[in-house]
């Protein structure tokens, strides 16, 4: 009977890969959630395979200093008789190929992954179970024959498959956009499938420990054991939450009940009832502290089973067995072997795994293109789109149909097309010159050397010149543009006329100059001064772009706090950058360190920072002008936080101020009131009446002009002035 009861609890050891499989395809997005299952089944079955041909040997057979197994598999006996006590191996055994594969989901290549699965099925999972095995006669491995305990080898599988998962998304990189982190941003499309697949997993470890106990009468008060210590890890999660004045995620609570039960999987059995409460505490902790650690170094974690496996598996290999220690003398020397034998477990498959994952990497094997990571790995994969997916993917279509109605947004701007044609013959000319060199200079070194900087800058101009065409139809096509109406979009086609006409005019000036050119060094300077020209072009679209984003009501919040001191104080080495750059002096003067805190966007009142002393050090005539001098205060009323920035360079125009007040209302021509020296404060202007503040500007030739800003202070809810932004 307690065989039979054996047999049966150990083919719940099948619920493990089971619930990887529910919980992650419950956390990647759904054009991802096909290829994401075939990983895992192609993980278990590699994994299967292997273990039945060398697997087993490697691990079972006769030691060979106790490093590794043979005898059996294809080394020996092909038939081999397996016994009940074997039968959680054979799953615990798929797990670390499992997680090498899921490690790797949205972004992996599959042929790479299932080449990483076979390295971690023949040269870890086998080696490191050996190392913990304690057979009969020969075929104890060496760590256990020093007295490392490990029941079924479970320490070793987890902590093996932690370290493997680890090495592969160390090795292969984050997912696109995964970090930094939003809170806002959807983690996964089905929060059943992942508790589903969690509540799967903690009963298969129970079912696992259960396999252990020598009476059928045991096996209540060990299963209670395995809950109690999945339950104290979630209190010791939600402690720890609290603690941290932070809202709780779901999937927290989650990883930390996962970890406590895969801790007491070896131990249940033979500690106390306190102990396994105290191993699920310690487990929970150290659960939420690795996912605080691998978020933090930007290591990607899909389903947080890197973080549950190794908080499970080192808590369990290095805290239970010294919880069995009766004396001091024992407790002492058996920590010390157990943190050996975690080290050494560590240590091999981390190394093994990254050589592994470095190798194929490095031969473009273990990561897709981003286009294949965008459009899904299931189509990328095996050209299968789900019900779902396909469903959102009609609904888009549907939408960007309805959006190419504008007649604008199908065909490219002729501004575009004349501006590349310029960019066209400038490289033609380009290369034109290079034949020249390398045809004239009989010296093949210099030659080679003049030809290489030459392209250097070529290629410097067509990354500059593609960010230009990009930002053309951007800038044009955007949402914003079209909101704002016909007036606007004149005016912007406009603007942009004027912005472009330089940079045409250098292009084909240098075009022309190109082939008469008799100084061969004077080549490259024409290629440099060609791509400073288009670089300073493209910022200026940009600040275009971000007019256009400004000129849309609720783009920027209002309903956010900000505290001005303190981003003046990060941004101050920003603007004495961009002063030392343009060799000009600049003050900054703030009375307060922090506690200056206004209502609305930070990222608006950073541009209006930023843009405000650009503005000023464009207009700087030379270092004997005095410094751009930015002043933040609180005004004397104590209901407003004011913000001014002076400069003595040159004055300002009664027609460039009202063309920077009010641009859609002036009259005069964008090219006469000189566009590209005042578009940072016409976007300075948009910004401040964008997030509810009030802007006045005044320029005297002699005196210099001074920009003037006011905000009012933000009030928490009893009508008292914040201290801190909310």
């Amino acid at each position: 009977m307690l065989e039979l009861a054996h047999f049966l609890l150990s083919m719940t050891g099948f619920g493990l890969p089971l619930g990887i499989l529910l919980l992650m395809a419950g956390r990647v997005k759904v054009r991802n959630e096909l290829d994401t299952i075939t990983r895992v089944v192609a993980g278990f079955c590699i994994g299967l395979v292997c273990y039945w041909l060398i697997g087993y040997s490697l691990f079972r057979g006769e030691s060979v200093f106790g490093l590794f197994g043979l005898g059996v598999g294809i080394f020996g006996q092909i038939e081999i008789d397996y016994r009940v006590q074997e039968l959680p191996v054979l799953f615990l055994y798929s797990l670390p190929c499992i997680l090498a594969t899921v490690s790797l989901s949205e972004r992996g290549s599959f042929i790479g992954s299932n080449a990483l699965v076979a390295v971690t099925a023949l040269l870890i999972a086998p080696i490191v179970i050996h190392w913990v095995w304690n057979g009969e006669n020969t075929s104890s491995g060496w760590l256990a024959a020093r007295g490392f305990s490990d029941h079924t080898g479970a320490v070793a599988v987890f902590v093996s498959a932690g370290f493997v998962a680890l090495a592969a998304s160390a090795t292969v990189g984050p997912r696109h956009g995964r970090f930094p982190l939003h809170p806002s941003r959807p983690r996964g499309q089905s929060p059943t499938l992942h508790s589903l697949g969690v509540i799967i997993m903690i009963f298969s470890t129970a079912g696992l420990s259960l396999t252990q106990v020598t009476s059928i009468e045991a096996m209540p008060h060990v299963l209670f054991k395995v809950l109690l210590g999945a339950s104290f890890a979630v209190v010791s999660a939600m402690l720890l939450l609290i603690s941290q004045r932070t809202k709780g995620a779901a999937m927290d609570v989650m990883a930390a009940a996962l970890a406590g039960a895969i801790a007491l999987v070896a131990f249940a059995p033979f500690i106390s009832t306190a102990n396994a409460a105290l191993i699920g505490l310690f487990s929970g902790t150290v659960c939420i502290g690795l996912r605080r650690i691998l978020s933090a170094v930007e290591i990607d974690d899909p389903g947080d089973l890197i973080a549950t496996f190794l908080a499970g598996g080192l808590i369990g290999g290095l805290l239970s067995p010294v919880l069995l220690a009766s004396k001091s003398q024992q407790l002492i020397g058996q920590m010390a072997l157990q943190t050996l034998g975690v080290i050494a477990i560590a240590l091999w498959s981390f190394g093994i795994s990254y050589i592994a994952a470095r190798l194929l990497h490095r031969y473009s094997l273990l990561r897709v293109s981003e286009f294949d990571e965008a459009r899904g790995l299931s189509r990328t994969h095996f050209g299968l789109q789900s019900e779902m997916d396909f469903v959102i993917a009609q609904s888009l279509r549907q939408n960007n149909s309805l959006q190419v109605v504008n007649e604008d947004s199908d065909k490219s701007s002729p501004l575009a097309e004349v501006f590349g044609q310029s960019v066209v013959k400038m490289r033609n000319e380009t290369h034109r010159a290079i034949d020249r060199i390398q045809t004239l200079i009989g010296d093949s070194k210099q030659a080679s050397a003049l030809t290489s900087r030459i392209r250097f800058a070529e290629d410097s101009l067509k990354v500059k010149a593609e960010d230009i065409i990009l930002l053309l139809e951007g800038t044009l096509n955007s949402e914003s543009t079209t909101s704002n109406g016909l007036e606007f979009r004149g005016w912007l086609d406009e603007a942009l006329q004027v912005l472009m006409e330089p940079t045409l005019q250098d292009l084909e000036q240098f075009s022309r100059h190109m082939p008469l050119q008799a100084e061969f060094d004077e080549i490259e300077n024409l290629v440099v001064a060609a791509t400073n020209s288009v670089a300073r072009t493209a910022h200026q679209i940009e600040l275009l772009h971000d007019f256009s984003d400004a000129q849309v009501e609720g783009f920027y919040s209002r309903d956010h706090s900000c505290d001005l001191a303190s981003l003046l104080k990060e941004r101050s080495s920003l603007l004495k950058t961009l002063a030392e750059v343009r060799n000009s002096p600049i003050q900054i003067d703030c009375a307060a360190e922090a506690g200056l805190v206004v209502n609305g966007d930070a990222n608006a009142f950073s541009r209006i920072i930023t843009l405000s002393v650009e503005g000023a050090l464009t207009r700087l005539l030379g270092e004997e002008g005095q410094p751009v001098r930015v002043e933040l205060r609180e005004h004397s009323s104590g209901q407003h936080i004011v913000y001014e920035c002076l400069d003595t360079g040159t004055a300002l125009s009664a027609r460039q101020i009202r063309a920077i007040t009010h641009p859609m209302a002036t009259e005069a021509n964008l090219g006469d009131v000189g566009l590209r020296q005042i578009l940072p404060l016409m976007l300075v202007s948009q910004l401040v009446d964008a997030i509810g503040g009030e802007m006045t500007l005044s320029s005297e030739q002699g005196l210099g002009t001074l920009l003037h800003c006011r905000f009012r202070k933000s009030y928490d809810s009893t009508g008292k002035p914040r201290s801190k932004a909310a």
